[in-house]
């Protein structure tokens, strides 16, 4: 149904038009027409019959809104939100070690270094104890299970600074309607925009930033995975190969709906090891989600399960998109992972996939920085904004959260 049409003159000092924002909370309310005009070709993320699939997986965990804006009776522009329980626990990895103050000469600290040693890390503490307090419906601008998919689409003409006075003006909107939402979340901003950022910053948005985003252009002369070995250096053709020989016990191949669904316990017990060990995870799929996405997109949706002695011990998904293939989603069981290789042979298996189908960039997401940076993947910073709409809980979220940094890891160039 429709939740809402509300009416505003926007940003009048800034931008001269009536926007009016149209909020609906289910896909099926949505004028399809309207929806798919700015959908971009081909991608299923966006699709109705996706979105739908997502509602029905989450219904009890996760709310939606879609949005449409129009401006002096125009249709400009849609965007898609979700709404689910965050809670502060998800931030505690991104909080810095603690570090001592300042050394200086031969290993003695002056008393300003000391005592401002002393406040940073009272100071953090304190800042914990507030997160982990932390339980709130939180509004996601995109998908919170795919990198990169924010989920806002306007016409081209509409300029940066228009998109991010317009968002601002959704979610404050939203924010009216729906009492019980207290904060928003727009992440996976790729770079800082000048433009973008001004309406977020203006309102008091607090940027914050998460892993990299991680991914890999695949060469147009690679035709066999052999091409991509000989482009590797010496150390990582021999750290390949050894992985290869360490993983030939496991068995691979396609998997469909109905092997997914047959083994679905273990399916799930393998998702949720991967799925639990992540830094940032407030949302996850259903035991269902897997096989149904099989069957809702089966030439666009590949899931490649891996056997060892009859035992499915590991599973790599994809999407095959227009310009990228995403890796989705993985199951592994860690206790053969070091003898056997496991997610290696399945990063491998994938980047092999793509050589072999002409598929020209992977997108791997943001976990797992170093292994994946082993085989050729390169990071993408990220950053994002997240703003509590009570105005004193906001200003002390701004304190702490221009110090939460993503984990630091060691980098890896493995091509000649």
């Amino acid at each position: 149904m429709q939740i809402g049409i509300c009416q505003n003159n926007l940003f009048t000092c800034t931008l001269n038009a009536k926007v009016n924002v149209s909020l609906y909370d289910t896909i099926d309310s949505v004028p399809e027409s309207d929806w798919l005009r700015f959908i971009p070709d081909g991608n299923p993320l966006l699709q109705p019959q996706y979105l739908k699939l997502l509602e029905d997986t989450q219904k009890g965990e996760m709310e939606f809104i879609y949005s449409l804006l129009h401006r002096d009776d125009r249709l400009i522009g849609v965007c898609y939100f979700q709404v689910v329980r965050f809670r502060g626990t998800n931030l505690l990895p991104y909080f810095p070690a603690d570090t001592p103050p300042l050394q200086r000469g031969l290993g003695d600290f002056s008393s300003v270094d000391r005592i401002s040693g002393k406040l940073k890390k009272t100071f953090m503490n304190l800042s914990k104890g507030i997160v982990r307090k932390v339980d709130i419906p939180l509004l996601v601008s995109g998908n919170l299970f795919i990198t990169g998919e924010q989920g806002i689409y306007f016409l081209s003409h509409i300029t940066e600074l228009e998109r991010s006075y317009y968002l601002s003006h959704t979610i404050d909107q939203i924010f009216k309607q729906r009492s019980n939402i207290k904060a928003s979340l727009l992440p996976d901003m790729y770079e800082p925009s000048g433009d973008f950022d001004t309406a977020f910053i203006k309102n008091k948005y607090n940027r914050i930033y998460v892993e990299a985003d991680m991914s890999m252009l695949l060469n147009s002369d690679w035709h066999t995975f052999e091409d991509y070995l000989q482009a590797i250096s010496s150390k990582y053709r021999v750290r390949a190969k050894k992985i290869i020989q360490n993983s030939q016990d496991l068995i691979s191949h396609e998997m469909t709906a109905d092997e997914v669904e047959a083994q679905i316990e273990r399916f799930y017990y393998l998702y949720k090891l991967v799925a639990d060990k992540a830094d940032f995870n407030i949302a996850k799929f259903p035991k269902s989600y897997f096989a149904d996405q099989k069957r809702l997109t089966p030439d666009l949706y590949k899931i490649f399960g891996y056997h060892l002695d009859g035992v499915l011990v590991g599973f790599m998904s994809v999407f095959i998109l227009p310009n990228k293939t995403e890796v989705h989603f993985c199951g592994i069981d860690y206790s053969i992972n070091k003898d056997h290789g496991l997610y290696q042979r399945m990063l491998y298996d994938i980047v092999k996939y793509a050589i072999e189908n002409n598929l020209r960039k992977l997108h791997f997401g943001r976990t797992a920085p170093e292994v994946k940076s082993t085989i050729g993947a390169v990071p993408h910073p990220m950053y994002g904004y997240l703003k509590h709409k009570n105005p004193l809980i906001n200003a002390i979220m701004g304190i702490f959260t221009g110090r939460l940094k993503p984990r630091e890891y060691t980098l890896r160039n493995p091509f000649k």
